[in-house]
């Protein structure tokens, strides 16, 4: 269990049954309701303003889902239940890749790997408009003119959140070595195998669109999903899985970008001190001589 551990007596009011678990995260723990809606349970101290924040987001995307070729999340209802806030949404198909690798046999992981892969950079797809680049539903957003001033300013709060430890780190250096989009689009920028859905060799849905997502350059989110096939976050992936998702980033043009992305993301999840897999990792791309 999480931080966020759910109390028996929120389970009871929401009638979930036994074995209803279907996964967690930073920010939510998520049941079965039936074979149609889950309840997305939040953790203490999540705001309602986050909450509602992310159902009009997930509104909005709506409008163009039918330019990707998987579901994202409906949220259908949000009510006050017991000490938490908890989202009605539609249940979508598929078990999280993070699982699925977990049992995929050698002649199915390169499939699986490309299909993760492909969804990640299709994310950019769905649209929305906005005049800035920055955060769209953090609760203290930073919003900017250009691409490279919200990588800096972005890094720089994450990274004083970090510790003392960070405080060497460049965040002017991490962001001056990523390029500067030409277009804006929204970036996931979590869409880690946890957060998707495959079902027979396809990626069925991309869930947990969130505090995390950006308007900015959609091509970090293929970069960011093979980064987040580092042990530390998928213990599921394996080296031949990291290979096939370098392997589509070279076809794709982007190898050249995947080590400043990588580093740059470091900076991005450094504030994340209550997750210690996530933050050795963040560690370990910024402060190498620490691990």
């Amino acid at each position: 269990m999480t931080r966020n551990a759910v109390p028996t007596r929120v389970l009871k009011a929401l009638g979930i049954p036994e074995g209803a678990f279907l996964g967690s995260g930073a920010e939510a723990q998520t049941y079965a309701l039936d074979g149609r809606r889950v309840a997305r349970v939040h953790g203490l101290g999540v705001a309602e303003d986050d909450v509602t924040d992310r159902a009009s987001l997930l509104s909005e995307l709506a409008g163009s889902a039918g330019a990707v070729p998987f579901a994202i999340p409906r949220v259908l209802e949000i009510a006050a239940v017991e000490d938490r806030l908890v989202s009605i949404e539609t249940r979508l198909p598929g078990r999280a890749l993070s699982e699925v690798l977990g049992e995929a046999s050698a002649d199915q992981r390169a499939g699986l790997i490309r299909a993760y892969l492909d969804a990640a950079a299709r994310i950019g797809d769905l649209q929305l408009e906005r005049p800035w680049y920055g955060d769209l539903c953090n609760r203290d957003p930073i919003r900017t003119a250009t691409f490279r001033e919200y990588l800096r300013e972005r890094a720089r709060k994450s990274l004083a959140a970090a510790g003392p430890d960070f405080a060497a780190v460049d965040a002017d250096e991490l962001a001056a070595a990523l390029p500067a989009p030409s277009i804006l689009a929204l970036v996931h920028l979590d869409a880690f195998p946890g957060n998707m859905l495959a079902e027979g060799g396809s990626i069925t849905a991309v869930l947990d669109f969130g505090t995390a997502c950006i308007v900015g350059d959609r091509r970090l989110d293929p970069l960011a999903a093979a980064a987040y096939l580092d042990s530390p976050i998928t213990p599921s992936a394996t080296a031949s899985d990291r290979r096939a998702a370098g392997e589509w980033l070279r076809d794709h043009h982007l190898m050249d970008l995947y080590a400043p992305a990588r580093r740059w993301l470091g900076a991005y999840w450094s504030f994340a001190r209550e997750e210690p897999r996530l933050f050795d990792w963040c560690r370990s791309l910024l402060l190498p001589t620490a691990v």
